[in-house]
């Protein structure tokens, strides 16, 4: 038979074994292993499916919900790799970027289904099939009683299958998993991975993992690697030396920018180039490498600024709205004008900072093309990348958790925890993966009682805001007296408020006061007694002792850009909600 279950249950008898807690038929996943069993069953390939297996850990890297284990509503193996699938039944609908099920808000999901296949997919492919590197992993989410339009910012339509998009599959689920597959494997090979159908007895390793069910703790080896080697203490400066192309993952404050530092101090005499995210933090990297080493040959710029440089008929308007694939196009198609001119110059050693945001635009076509020998840089050149998932733009259409683990293929992984920033205030510290899991925590009534130190005010207005940045923040930075100075201080601005005057959005406009003016490439060094303002993305990287956000009713749409904002204070938060 092409399909076979593990565990294989009558099909007659599924209300009666697929049940809640309390007895009761759980009628999505029932309805999507009877569709599973009859399309699956009519196919020309071989199909595995394991319905309702449970994982006695999570992966630490992707946990999103601080899970300690994993329980997969169905895992399906082909020769064409293993598919996560996560399915909700009944209706669901979201709202205020929160998934809730019924078509009227009726009751919020604990979870992001979309985030919760993602963690259940690298839990599969880090901890329990570690070994199958050459395995296609992917995920999708399913909603069979879903029979209407879904439109939501928070989804990847590529990767949901429900009763009313299904014609668009010829209402075969297979047809819909064969696609994911194909659009997934795309996408991957635009960044030099290719897979191969699995052959039939890594198909029976697999099976002889995971069948029937995962219940013995012991089965699998996941004990640190550290541990296993007897290693306490990991010097990440030494082991720059040791190798030429690594990877650094951690959030802010872990050390990640002063360990560039020392990778460039150890480059003697060779030419580098560092290239930023944007203009401010390109301008503060400019300076603090020019007073550590006056004599440095790093060329340091930002990714946009590089491809102007060496494409001069595309600006900057052009770029930002490139897509992942028009930008990609792009990056290639200048390495080719730059080889077909003999003009294209390799470096000595290439950094990327907040790497994140440039993984799907082009970073392994240029670190290839401008570091190492032949087009080769990935496997020869001497590259430092540093990087935090947290802090990338969360759009359902780009791929940067996938493309970040394509590139461990190529790199020495090293991932830091131990945030070393606002150690004077560790509430800041504590507050970070909170906003992570729920923004919304700093409009809660808990938020005073768990975070005292940093003070929470609601506005009605913008001039309200602009009154109160006045009379209780420049006024202070005025006086003689005062403790608090202008260079200790940033008023970090969410884009919304930074828009059109017309639209009445523009704080830029009502900030238009003496001794308080926008952060800018020509200020940034400057340490007069002025307060600056900047959007909280153009300040990302940068840091002050105080910092006074701006924000609008906190929720998953600005929750990225809440969690960039809070991580740049490194003593004294203060948050600003504009309701």
């Amino acid at each position: 038979m092409p399909v076979k279950f593990h565990p294989s249950n009558p099909i007659d008898a599924l209300e009666k074994i697929i049940v809640k807690d309390d007895g009761s038929p759980l009628y999505g996943e029932i309805t999507a292993y009877k569709k599973l069993f009859t399309d699956l069953t009519e196919s020309n390939l071989e199909w595995d499916v394991w319905h309702d297996l449970k994982l006695p850990y999570h992966s630490d890297q992707f946990n999103y919900y601080k899970k300690t284990s994993a329980q997969l509503d169905f895992l399906v193996l082909c020769q064409e790799g293993i598919i996560v699938l996560e399915v909700k039944g009944g209706a669901i609908s979201t709202d205020n970027s929160k998934f809730y099920y019924g078509r009227e808000l009726n009751s919020p999901m604990k979870q992001n289904p979309f985030k919760q296949v993602e963690g259940y997919k690298f839990t599969l492919k880090d901890v329990v099939l570690n070994n199958f590197k050459d395995c296609f992993f992917c995920e999708a989410v399913w909603f069979p009683h879903v029979d209407y339009p879904f439109e939501s910012k928070l989804i990847d339509k590529n990767v949901l299958f429900t009763s009313y998009n299904q014609a668009n599959f010829d209402y075969s689920i297979e047809k819909f998993m064969l696609k994911v597959f194909d659009s997934s494997k795309r996408k991957h090979e635009q960044h030099f991975r290719t897979y191969k159908a699995i052959s039939p007895k890594r198909i029976a390793n697999i099976r002889n993992i995971l069948s029937p069910t995962i219940i013995d703790n012991n089965k699998f080896n996941t004990i640190n690697t550290q541990e296993w080697l007897g290693i306490n203490n990991l010097d990440i400066i030494d082991g720059l030396d040791k190798n030429p192309r690594i990877l650094i993952e951690g959030p802010p404050g872990t050390g990640k920018t002063t360990i560039a530092k020392a990778y460039i101090d150890k480059q003697h005499n060779k030419s580098g180039i560092y290239i930023c995210w944007n203009n401010l933090l390109m301008h503060h990297t400019k300076k603090i490498l020019k007073d550590r080493n006056p004599s440095s040959e790093v060329e340091i710029t930002t990714f946009f600024k590089f491809f102007q440089k060496h494409n001069l008929q595309i600006d900057r308007k052009q770029l930002i709205n490139y897509t992942e694939d028009e930008f990609y196009e792009m990056v290639k198609e200048t390495i080719g004008k730059l080889e077909d001119n003999n003009s294209l110059r390799t470096y000595d050693f290439i950094v990327v900072d907040e790497a994140q945001d440039i993984f799907d635009r082009g970073l392994d076509l240029f670190i290839s093309a401008f570091s190492g020998s032949n087009n080769k840089g990935l496997e020869n050149g001497n590259s430092l990348i540093l990087y935090d998932l947290d802090q990338s733009y969360s759009g359902s259409s780009r791929n940067i958790i996938e493309l970040a683990d394509l590139m461990t293929v190529y790199f020495t992984h090293f991932k830091l925890s131990d945030i070393k920033r606002s150690a004077q205030n560790p509430e800041i510290k504590r507050l970070l993966p909170e906003i992570i899991e729920d923004a919304g925590i700093i409009s809660t009534e808990k938020f005073n009682r768990y975070f005292p130190s940093i003070e929470v005010l609601h506005h009605t207005s913008l001039v309200d805001l602009k009154n109160h940045i006045v009379k209780n923040i420049l006024n202070s930075i005025r006086k003689d007296s005062s403790s608090l100075k202008g260079k200790d201080c940033v008023v970090l601005i969410e884009s919304k408020f930074l828009g059109s005057p017309s639209m009445g959005n523009d704080l830029r406009e009502l900030l238009i006061i003496k001794d308080v003016e926008e952060l800018s490439q020509y200020n940034i060094a400057d340490d007069s007694n002025k307060l600056r303002f900047s959007s909280i993305l153009k300040f990302k990287g940068l840091e002050k002792k105080n910092v006074f956000l701006v924000i609008s009713d906190p929720g998953e749409i600005n929750q990225y850009e809440a969690y960039v904002g809070i991580s740049r204070a490194l003593l004294n938060l203060q948050i600003n909600v504009i309701m």
